[in-house]
């Protein structure tokens, strides 16, 4: 009788010894059934939405344009004979500063004035159809104002188009292989000019471009005279 009572205590001491790490292992194992390590997921990539800047541009700007200048034949009686003249390819510079009247999202709408001067030399001369030894030089002082739409196709490229009118200071100098004799003629005439081109957004504040200019110039004496330009351009928008 004393030993199946020993036996008994000896099973009640160790039972709650059982039964806690029964509870500690089962509670480990509900807590391993439980958490689910995330898998991995990589970044999602999407494309940056357009953002235009047109509303960004500063108000003024300040333009410079440098390049080539290309003066067809043309024919001119304000030297005291009618003749036709040809000029060699030249060089023109121009400088505009402007305003940005109205941002529309990706249009841009300024006005500006422009001014410069272009020279071509003049190496031949023809008079009543036969060529003679004349040469010399031609200036031209072109003083417009232009209204000029800017597209903001992104935010790097902005292709433009433009037009205007006003004067041309033109001044010519026709003279012999030696010197002997010349004539001059300087004359302000009416008028027009068209350009296209492309500038690249450095930032908010600077552009640089290329474009093409065709003026347009209308003497009380001859046919109108053209002359065609591609410009490399500087902007700075303050």
């Amino acid at each position: 009788m004393q030993k199946s009572s020993n036996h008994l205590c000896q099973q009640l001491s160790i039972s709650p010894l059982a039964a806690c790490a029964t509870l500690i292992v089962s509670q480990g194992v509900s807590s391993a059934q439980v958490y689910v390590a995330p898998a991995y997921a990589p970044p999602a990539y999407a494309a940056p939405a357009y953002v235009s800047m047109s509303d960004k541009d500063l108000p003024y700007y300040l333009n410079g344009d440098l390049g080539l200048s290309i003066l067809p034949d043309f024919q001119n009686s304000s030297f005291g004979f009618p003749g036709e003249f040809h000029a060699d390819d030249g060089v023109r510079f121009d400088m505009e500063t402007g305003y940005n009247f109205l941002n529309a999202g990706r249009l841009t709408l300024a006005g500006e004035f422009v001014t410069g001067v272009a020279y071509d030399r003049i190496s031949g001369v023809w008079v009543a159809d036969s060529p003679t030894s004349l040469h010399g030089e031609y200036y031209q002082v072109p003083l417009l104002v232009n209204l000029v739409a800017s597209f903001h196709a992104n935010s790097f490229i902005v292709p433009y188009v433009g037009v205007g009118g006003g004067g041309d200071c033109s001044f010519a100098s026709i003279r012999s292989p030696f010197y002997f004799g010349y004539s001059t003629s300087d004359q302000v005439d009416p008028a027009v000019q068209a350009e296209a081109g492309v500038r690249f957004r450095l930032n908010p504040w600077t552009e640089m471009g290329v474009g093409y200019k065709f003026l347009a110039d209308f003497p009380s004496h001859g046919d109108y005279v053209p002359t065609h330009a591609i410009l490399a351009s500087f902007t700075l928008k303050f």
